[in-house]
C-alpha cells in the first residue's frame, strides 16, 4: 500500500509539473490586457471623481448630460469596454499581433478574419514614453435574433506616468428580426 502511494504521488507531481510547463509554453500575455486598463481607469476616476458630460444619440434623436459616478458607477459606464479584451485562453493564437512605428510612438494592432469571435480589431495606440494614449475595437455579433456592431474608441491625456481617461465614444447600429435598424452613438469627455 505504501508503494501504491508513492506511485501516486509521483504521477501528480509528474502532471502537476507537465501542466505547469504547457502553460509557459503558450503564454497569453501576448495580447494587450484590455480588462485590467479598464479597471485602473475605473478605480482612478473613483479617487479623483471628475465629472463627465455624455451625450447619446439614437436614431437622431440627442439627448445630453453632465454626470458624477461613485466607484459602482464607474465600474457599471466602463464595462462595456471589456468586450474589447481578447485576452482570454479561448483566444489564444486567434488574433495576428503586428506593431508599427510612428513619429508620435507606436500602434499595436491585433486583427482576425474570423467575424464569429466577437472582436473584429482591436488597435492600442502608444506614445513615445509607451504609455497608452487611445485604444480602438470593433464588436460584431450575429445571430437568429439580431446583427450588432458596435466601434469602441477611448481616449486618454498622460498624467504623471500613467494614462488617465479623457473621452470615450461608442457608435453603431443594431438590427433586429423583423424591427427596422437603430444606430446609435454615446460620446463621454472628462470635463472635472
Amino acid at each position: 500500500m505504501k508503494n501504491l502511494n508513492s506511485i501516486l504521488f509521483a504521477i501528480i507531481v509528474v502532471s502537476f509539473f507537465a501542466c505547469e510547463t504547457a502553460v509557459r509554453e503558450k503564454p497569453i500575455n501576448e495580447y494587450y490586457d484590455v480588462d485590467a486598463l479598464i479597471d485602473k481607469q475605473s478605480k482612478l476616476l473613483t479617487e479623483l471623481q471628475p465629472k463627465i458630460e455624455k451625450s447619446i444619440e439614437v436614431d437622431g434623436k440627442q439627448e445630453t448630460d453632465t454626470m458624477e459616478f461613485d466607484s459602482l458607477g464607474w465600474k457599471n459606464e466602463l464595462e462595456v469596454f471589456k468586450l474589447a479584451d481578447i485576452n482570454k485562453p479561448t483566444l489564444y493564437a486567434a488574433y495576428e499581433a503586428t506593431e508599427e512605428h510612428t513619429n508620435d510612438g507606436k500602434i499595436w494592432r491585433y486583427t482576425t478574419e474570423k467575424p464569429s469571435l466577437g472582436i473584429e480589431y482591436l488597435y492600442v495606440y502608444f506614445d513615445k514614453d509607451s504609455t497608452v494614449t487611445k485604444l480602438e475595437a470593433r464588436y460584431h455579433e450575429n445571430n437568429a435574433l439580431y446583427v450588432s456592431e458596435r466601434n469602441f474608441e477611448i481616449n486618454f491625456k498622460k498624467s504623471n506616468d500613467y494614462s488617465l481617461l479623457d473621452s470615450y465614444k461608442i457608435y453603431g447600429r443594431q438590427k433586429m428580426a423583423m424591427k427596422d435598424e437603430v444606430t446609435f452613438s454615446i460620446e463621454s469627455e472628462v470635463v472635472d
